[in-house]
């Protein structure tokens, strides 16, 4: 269901508790063109965004900007809780009318910002309590409740803008997992991407085994190897599919996949859309 709302272009807004009893893997990476933003209750989670990894304890806030490779994993098979939303720029276009000179949204795609974990228990509530009352609000379809929505998402990004600026000024967040071969590694694949890369391929440049690079970049970042590359494919074809009339077939061509069919599936499972509707959404030039 969560997923389900997460894609729809159409809608632009969703919000949602999760509770689980155990530890929970995505099956996959996924992109959208709508901010995240995740609050972690209970458990600690381990949450990829774009090129890096970072552990999220209980009490931290996740932000993801429009059109980021995420994936989010268990560090251990315990209970979590969470609260996700989704939310587009869209959404708030009315407010950010009444208010041209307020940049509600740039600072959820800035790679310092993606985790707010130095909160005070009392900052900790507040934003909890807004996020449960959104819950609460999206039962409800009268246009008061909509406005209501409108102005307390607002007025949450500001509160969160303001944090990040005060985390930063402390010194940053301390969560970020990194490794100095992965980012090796990862500077690699975003030269050859559209390449053929193979596990073994690229172990050898880099000196090390087949084994310990697969494990090495499981642990560092949460997804394998092949995964990671993948994202990087597919950013690099929705660019393609947004602004060129290219075919799918030459899409996948130019991005590194073998075949197109493997490349329908990966794009599918990753975006929520075949190609073809990923072009009829969000197609912005050409038209």
């Amino acid at each position: 269901m969560v997923s389900e709302y997460t894609y729809s272009p159409h809608v632009d807004f969703f919000i949602d508790r999760v509770d689980r009893d155990n530890g929970y893997e995505m099956p996959s990476f996924h992109i959208h063109h709508k901010y995240e933003i995740y609050y972690e209750i209970e458990g600690t989670r381990r949450y990829f965004i774009e090129d890096a990894a970072y552990i999220v304890n209980a009490g931290s806030v996740v932000l993801i900007g429009e059109n980021q490779i995420h994936k989010t994993a268990s560090v251990a098979d315990t209970p979590s809780s969470c609260i996700v939303m989704n939310f587009s720029g869209e959404y708030l276009d009315s407010l950010a009318e009444i208010f041209p000179d307020v940049d509600f949204f740039s600072f959820l795609n800035e790679e310092h910002n993606h985790l707010l974990c130095n909160l005070s228990v009392k900052q900790q509530n507040q934003i909890q309590g807004v996020l449960q009352q959104l819950i609460l609000l999206q039962e409800e379809v009268t246009p008061e409740s909509d406005a209501m929505r409108k102005m307390m998402l607002a007025t949450l990004l500001l509160t969160l803008k303001s944090l990040c600026r005060i985390q930063q000024e402390q010194g940053g967040e301390n969560g970020r997992v990194s490794n100095q071969i992965v980012d090796q590694i990862q500077g690699y694949i975003a030269e050859h991407y559209a390449e053929k890369l193979t596990l073994t391929g690229i172990a050898s440049q880099f000196y090390i085994s087949p084994y310990y690079l697969s494990r090495l970049f499981k642990r560092a970042i949460n997804l394998s190897l092949i995964e990671y590359i993948n994202g990087v494919r597919i950013k690099a074809a929705q660019n393609l599919i947004e602004n060129s009339n290219e075919s799918v077939s030459e899409v996948a061509e130019k991005t590194g996949f073998m075949t197109t069919a493997h490349f329908r599936r990966v794009f599918k499972d990753a975006t929520g859309l075949s190609p073809q509707q990923y072009r009829q959404y969000y197609k912005r030039v050409n038209k």
